[in-house]
């Protein structure tokens, strides 16, 4: 089942494969003037990308025709204002493509291009498929304000700002002691995005026993300071501070070791790596994984391999990693706080969703969407996986007589 998963994934996005550039489009759609290119995800000249793009942000709702209807009945005069932004929006010019509209709830022309979404797919109402527009921002019903407060924008922004923060973690000269850090210490301490580098610095060289020097390319035991990195990084989120102190514990020991495996493949990803490659430059095994490692490989190779078949960017990683954070089917969650993960996890889905349409298009868009979906659930294989390969390795490498205190790697890894 587990190597079907795989397989169906990449054969959904094998699909997907680039193809050779478009040829530049002759018309514009908006004015009927050659056109530059493709603009907002339609053939268009460049002032009617510029008409577009402001009348988008200045909220103008031009809904009328200025020289009554004779737009319509003589298509060799230039349009007016009104009838070419008609044209611009039956054309298939996407506003959501444009990330800085301050309240795209309330906005008129991004409330009419979804209106005449939903007039071109009403044929299929009635289906369950995810092209829906039920999945997308602005939805025609919601019970919840705060999913309609949190645009596309404000969302996305917000978790790269986070990333950013995680991704500075990552990259400073922070080594943790596995000794002093405890899942539940580590939950209920100052979160450590919060320091600055040179708090970082005084906090490793006081976390334990003083180290000896290391060689280049091993400063960090990787694996500890990952999955203590994404436990900081799920420390930011608010709600996160309203669970109970077992649930906080129940939450970090399903979804932190997914975090971290997604964050590491992406960071390899984007350095065009095929293997996992830290900050530091070490690479696991020096980059050679045995075929006679299979979880080795699912781990460092396989997730990097899904991330360049998704052609994944960054703001779509961001979302999906929040998507994992928010994970309201674990065991041992208390009813009031499964229903506040469900909340969350449905605004991060609905921005996912229609970040992905408007990036990809409405016909691409909701496949892919439907593969992102299947990489959560390969990071939730491969969490279970790496839970077992390391109860395994603990009772092989075990010694009476000789245990380590337990540290954060344990009480995730072995619960």
């Amino acid at each position: 089942r587990l190597q079907d998963t795989l397989e169906a994934l990449r054969m959904a996005m094998g699909k997907r494969r680039r193809t050779a550039p478009q040829e530049c489009p002759s018309t514009c759609i908006g004015c009927g003037s050659k056109a530059s290119g493709y603009h907002y995800d339609a053939p268009a000249c460049c002032p009617c990308k510029t008409f577009f793009r402001r009348a988008v942000m200045q909220e103008r709702e031009h809904s009328e025709c200025l020289k009554d209807g004779e737009c319509e009945r003589d298509q060799s005069l230039h349009p007016c204002r009104g009838c070419r932004l008609e044209r611009c929006l039956d054309g298939g010019m996407n506003p959501l493509l444009i990330l800085t509209i301050e309240n795209p709830e309330t906005n008129p022309v991004v409330r009419r291009y979804l209106r005449k979404r939903e007039e071109d797919v009403e044929p299929s109402t009635s289906s369950d498929s995810p092209s829906s527009l039920e999945v997308a921002i602005l939805p025609k019903r919601t019970t919840s304000p705060s999913v309609i407060e949190c645009t596309i924008d404000r969302v996305i922004g917000a978790l790269l700002y986070l990333e950013k923060a995680h991704d500075d973690l990552r990259g400073s000269p922070f080594h943790p002691d596995p000794s002093k850090f405890r899942l539940d210490l580590v939950i209920s301490s100052k979160s450590l995005l919060s320091l600055s580098m040179e708090e970082l610095q005084i906090t490793s060289r006081h976390s334990g026993s003083p180290r000896k020097p290391r060689i280049p390319g091993t400063m960090k035991d990787w694996p500890l300071a990952d999955l203590l990195f994404s436990v900081e990084y799920m420390k930011t989120f608010e709600f996160f501070h309203f669970l109970s102190p077992q649930d906080k514990i129940a939450l970090c020991r399903h979804v932190a070791i997914m975090c971290s495996q997604l964050t590491y493949a992406f960071f390899s990803y984007e350095r065009k790596s095929g293997v996992t490659v830290h900050h530091d430059g070490s690479m696991p095994y020096n980059g050679y994984i045995s075929a006679n490692l299979p979880h080795e490989r699912e781990m460092h190779h396989m997730t990097i391999q899904l991330l360049r078949d998704l052609e994944l960017d960054k703001k779509e990683y961001v979302l999906i990693k929040a998507l994992i954070v928010c994970n309201p089917a674990i065991e041992g969650l208390s009813t009031s706080y499964k229903v506040k993960l469900e909340q969350e996890r449905e605004k991060f889905t609905k921005s996912l969703m229609s970040y992905v349409l408007s990036r990809r298009g409405h016909q691409k868009g909701p496949t892919a969407f439907t593969s992102m979906m299947g990489l959560v659930e390969w990071l939730t294989y491969l969490m279970k996986r790496h839970k077992d390969w390391y109860v395994l390795r603990k009772a092989v490498t075990y010694v009476p007589g000789k245990e380590n205190p337990e540290s954060i790697i344990d009480d995730v890894l072995l619960n």
